[in-house]
């Protein structure tokens, strides 16, 4: 009897405080929240946030459009500002617009096609034709952030369940029209309203493909009229002021520019739209661009000014502290914060990957609680491999089984794929070097994603190569790789600082190989390949040197690579061993060839320490001109010429500083580099009477950027006996 009379006690108290509620609610003002697109400057939006909550201002509706989607999507999927910000201070802003795991998430054959192909400039091939990328980036840990934000794992967030009605803006880049989202998957709306035109894939969305909503209602102010026909409007306004004429320079401030005067223009019609007792916050943002992500609290620091300094007109929209913490009990998450129990994982229908591959790369184990933080590496790391344009999951209840699923987007160019990359080199004297290559490369030709590629080079070395590499399971750990290649290049011969002829090398060569990946690290091989190895007299006098063979024997390969990049690496290591022996040779001895090269990285802040160890031995006869061993050139002898010193067996080292002088955008990822470099070398068993012998020195200082073309260098330096030199070096190796 006393159990029901505390239950009606209960449920009288709750009716009470819902009438009360009810009847404070019809007393104030409905109030709704506008916030504006801005990218990084955006951030002022949490500022701004923390003081309404400070002040007791509950919001009835929130419009919002680009990063004032992000922030006003969480806001009203029940995350506090605070939360928004402690998860901005922990994410690395210098990574999340780069859409791969890094070099540690793909496998050394990978790596390898990265180094030295254009992956940026891939275009597909198809039956259509060539097929190109809609954006620079396909945002694919960016929409794996705002799962994390909302918090996806417990359970798919829809629009139309929030406890705040949300509007978010977006365009349809095929129309040219505003989209107003009210309803459906909350992260791809948000992910949508933030795709700038050619920098983000644009996000497929009932039939349409949605970008930046800045282009058509960066402030949405009707939008939010007619959301909830409110009675009080906070407006905020973090928009980048337009560039001065004299700023504009260069194709990336043009089109920065173009995006500012369209946003400027429907802002303006925007804030026609302000009735007197609406509330306008400008944040005073300063130097802070909307592409400068690292400065978001510094943004929200501005906000928090900025509305503070609006305080009386803000207070009047304030509520008891009751009322408003009944408020914000009802807008929290109110579902459990303990990630569920994924009873069954579920991998969407593909067109050409195989759904057995994906699903061995994702580590989340059925009967387990789910783990985002290793589901969100696993997806990028799966998404790394190459052929697709997005990887994303979503927590569903069907009955009473929670299924995780994750559905694979593949690139709508593939599984044929075209990459370029090439080189240019000159040392300012006589050595001036260039290639252009090209690469075909045709993924998954069977279930277990075999692979077929045809590429060629032209220019100072000239080469054609084909090889089709077949895994022998589904998660790629041991392959075969049948290959063939021709190439000719040329080799210039030194008798001391004199350059006294140049040779042309010819090789062709076919085989076969058998291996296993260690992880994504390394790669070990074993195989054979026959040879036709030649060196014909190109300019100067004959020697001893023209000489055609064929040659054929076992081969073997280790390698292993942790470098974080692979041109400026600030850690890891990288280790290269070839074994070749002629084990049947025609006009020439037989003999073996053994090279090692190793290299390491460590940081601090600012400043990297860069190291290498080489060194290479023949034995048997005479080792011919193709297979020698060279030293000299950029970073293998900086001060002398390339390949001025040739013979059989050699050792180098090379110590670098290197300092980062400025990251010039997260967003880009761009780094200028300044470094000195002393490297020494020793080359044995001279191809040439007279070449220099024993130790040899050079020094060298440089300037270094990472740029879309590959790695560039510009340096100056000075060997006693290399006559120094200045040079500079773009591209790809």
């Amino acid at each position: 009897m006393r159990a029901c009379v505390r239950a009606w006690a209960t449920v009288a108290a709750a009716a009470a405080l819902a009438l009360a509620l009810c009847a404070h609610a019809a007393e104030r003002p409905r109030v709704a929240l506008v916030l504006g697109g801005g990218g990084a400057r955006g951030g002022a939006h949490l500022g701004v946030l923390e003081v309404l909550e400070k002040l007791r201002v509950p919001v009835d509706c929130i419009a919002g459009t680009s990063m004032g989607a992000l922030v006003g999507g969480a806001y009203a999927a029940g995350i506090s500002p605070v939360e928004v910000e402690d998860l901005v201070r922990r994410t690395d802003w210098i990574r999340i617009f780069d859409d791969t795991a890094g070099r540690e998430g793909v496998d050394l054959r990978r790596k390898e096609l990265d180094d030295r192909f254009y992956s940026g400039l891939e275009v597909g091939v198809g039956k259509g034709g060539l097929e190109f990328r809609e954006g620079a980036l396909a945002g694919e840990k960016l929409k794996l952030f705002f799962n994390q934000l909302v918090r996806s794992d417990l359970g798919d967030r829809e629009i139309q369940q929030l406890r705040i009605p949300l509007a978010i803006i977006a365009t349809d880049i095929g129309t040219g029209e505003r989209v107003a989202i009210r309803t459906g998957n909350l992260t791809s709306a948000m992910r949508g309203s933030m795709s700038v035109p050619g920098l983000l894939a644009p996000v497929l969305r009932d039939g349409r493909k949605l970008v930046d909503g800045g282009l058509t209602d960066n402030l949405p102010i009707a939008e939010a009229r007619a959301l909830c026909n409110p009675d009080v409007m906070i407006v905020v306004n973090v928009a980048s002021p337009l560039l001065h004429p004299d700023q504009v320079k260069g194709i990336g401030t043009v089109l920065g520019q173009v995006v500012n005067l369209l946003t400027a223009q429907n802002v303006a019609a925007s804030l026609k739209l302000i009735r007197p007792g609406d509330v306008y916050i400008q944040p005073e943002l300063g130097d802070i661009g909307s592409t400068q992500f690292t400065r978001q609290l510094d943004a929200a620091d501005a906000g928090r000014k900025a509305a503070a300094a609006m305080s009386k007109e803000l207070e009047r929209l304030s509520v008891p502290p009751d009322a408003y913490a009944a408020w914000q009990r009802d807008l929290r998450l109110a579902e459990p914060q303990v990630p569920p129990v994924i009873d069954r994982v579920e991998v969407a229908k593909t067109r050409f990957v195989n759904p057995q591959t994906l699903r061995e790369g994702i580590r989340q184990q059925e009967g387990e609680r789910l783990d985002t933080a290793k589901l969100n590496a696993d997806l990028v790391r799966e998404f790394s491999q190459g052929d697709l344009n997005s990887l994303d999951y979503s927590v569903v209840s069907e009955r009473d089984r929670t299924i995780l699923r994750i559905t694979p987007g593949e690139k709508p160019w593939g599984p044929g794929y075209l990459r370029f990359g090439l080189n240019l080199a000159s040392d300012f004297r006589s050595e001036s070097d260039y290639n252009v290559r090209a690469l075909y490369r045709r993924t998954w030709v069977n279930r277990y994603g075999a692979e077929f590629l045809l590429g060629g080079q032209i220019g100072s070395e000239q080469n054609v190569a084909t090889e089709f590499f077949q895994p022998l399971d589904v998660r790629h750990i041991f392959f075969v790789r049948p290959y063939a290649r021709t190439g000719l290049t040329k080799m210039p011969i030194y008798q001391g600082v004199d350059r006294l002829a140049v040779y042309r090398v010819q090789d062709t060569r076919g085989g076969v190989a058998l291996g296993t990946n260690l992880g994504t690290a390394g790669q070990a091989s074993v195989g054979w390949v026959e040879r036709r190895l030649g060196s014909v007299l190109d300019t100067g006098p004959d020697s001893f040197l023209n000489l055609t063979q064929t040659l054929g024997g076992p081969t073997a390969t280790f390698a292993l690579d942790t470098y974080d990049q692979p041109f400026f690496p600030t850690r890891g290591m990288r280790l290269d061993a070839t074994y070749f022996d002629a084990h049947h040779a025609t006009e020439a001895d037989k003999y073996s060839r053994f090279e090692a090269r190793l290299g390491s990285a460590v940081s601090s802040g600012r400043w990297s320490l860069l190291g290498a160890l080489e060194g290479g031995d023949t034995h048997g006869g005479e080792v011919p001109l193709g297979d020698a061993f060279t030293l000299g050139g950029p970073r293998r002898l900086s001060g002398f010429a390339n390949d001025q010193l040739i013979g059989g067996r050699y050792a180098f080292g090379r110590v670098d500083a290197q300092y980062r002088l400025q990251y010039v955008s997260p967003l880009w990822g761009l780094t200028l580099i300044g470094g000195i470099a002393a490297e020494a070398g020793k080359m044995d068993k001279p191809l040439v009477p007279g070449a220099l012998t024993g130790w040899q020195r050079s020094f060298s200082a440089y300037l270094a950027a990472n740029t879309f073309l590959g790695p560039v260098y510009l340096g100056v330096a000075d060997a006693k006996n290399g006559r120094g030199r200045f040079y500079l070096f773009i591209g790809t190796p």
